[in-house]
């Protein structure tokens, strides 16, 4: 999973790659805490690849580490990655 720097507002999509037989289903985890869908705003799901954990509006409070946790019953295994959401650029000011 890729590591994520961007500025309040914007999209942030995390993408987690998984594959196995059986098919593994997969927990989103941010900061060691299930992630919550809030709609509109928060939601994951599962594509082709894995996982796809999208955040909508982005808030300083949405920093943190986010967990991937993929599980098919026989084995489980994750990936961690950083998002980083900061202010953005102030505009100049003219007198």
């Amino acid at each position: 999973m890729n590591n994520i720097t961007t500025t309040l507002g914007q999209t942030a999509e995390l993408h987690c790659k998984v594959s196995g037989n059986p098919p593994p289903t997969v927990r989103w985890l941010k900061n060691d805490a299930p992630v919550v869908q809030e709609p509109r705003r928060i939601s994951f799901r599962a594509t082709a690849y894995g996982s796809r954990l999208r955040i909508r509006n982005l808030d300083t409070t949405d920093t943190g580490y986010f967990q991937c946790v993929a599980t098919n019953g026989r084995r489980t295994v994750s990936t961690t990655g950083v998002l980083f959401v900061k202010f953005g650029e102030l505009p100049l000011a003219f007198p």
